[in-house]
């Protein structure tokens, strides 16, 4: 059978592609910083990074992401390209080292998948500490719906089909929800039907755990940043004044 998708993984970028927003956010503020060096947490496929590594060929760029599948999907796209300035790595952001950064990047909501508050600070400190004095930090979660925080079941049915003729239908669920803790199982299933017919089914199941405002603010600040400004959305409303729920996006200076 015909396994061009043999993991989720390999059909993310498909999925993602109409994504632009945020990707074109983080260009903008990779390129207003021009870094001479670069941490990116939470690369996944390099739905950011490749295009940092195009627009900024004199930047030496760490991708990090604790994703084996999607890190080798990083790596392909690296070197199918010659790109030689991105360095990726396998590993929690907890054990991330490097010293001497400009600017770190966490797109994406990647600290939705940190479900401890002890963990998430531990993440922003090894972050500040990689940073030079006065190094930048962007990084973006989703602003917690409350009407949405009750319901459980389908959020999501969607169809892709690629420039080969593979059909890929897509449902996500949110289950478990867990009130106390602010966790929720996402669970994202696949069937992919090859352009002859044949079909399989790919499985990512996974917990995430929803932040607000008011549990941020103290970590970021007891972890070493200063808090330049919150914005709502990746155009640059300050938070409070864009469409609810919207985003919360932190721009951070280290101390």
């Amino acid at each position: 059978m015909d396994l061009k998708y043999k993991n989720v993984a390999s059909v993310y970028d498909l999925v993602y592609e109409s994504r632009t927003d945020d990707v074109r956010f983080y260009l903008d503020q990779a390129v207003e910083a021009a870094p001479r060096r670069l941490a990116e947490f939470g690369c996944g496929t390099g739905r950011v990074t490749l295009g940092l590594a195009e627009l900024l060929p004199e930047t030496r760029i760490v991708a990090v992401d604790m994703d084996a599948d999607e890190v080798e999907v990083l790596k392909d796209a690296v070197r199918a390209r010659g790109i030689d300035t991105v360095e990726t790595r396998c590993e929690l952001i907890q054990s991330f080292e490097g010293e001497g950064i400009d600017l770190a990047i966490a797109p994406f909501r990647v600290f939705q998948h940190v479900v401890e508050p002890t963990e998430f600070e531990a993440c922003l400190r090894r972050i500040a500490q990689s940073l030079r004095p006065g190094g930048r930090f962007v990084f973006d979660l989703f602003n917690p719906s409350i009407p949405m925080l009750s319901t459980t079941g389908v959020i999501a049915s969607q169809t892709f089909v690629d420039g080969e003729g593979h059909r890929i239908e897509r449902v996500v669920t949110v289950n478990d929800r867990d009130h106390f803790r602010q966790t929720q199982l996402i669970e994202e299933d696949y069937t992919v039907t090859t352009p002859e017919g044949e079909t399989y089914d790919l499985h990512w199941h996974y917990r995430t755990r929803y932040y607000f405002l008011g549990e941020v603010v103290p970590l970021v600040e007891r972890a070493g940043f200063e808090i330049v400004r919150i914005d709502s959305d990746y155009r640059g409303t300050p938070f409070g004044e864009g469409e609810y729920p919207g985003d919360l996006v932190f721009h951070l200076v280290r101390k």
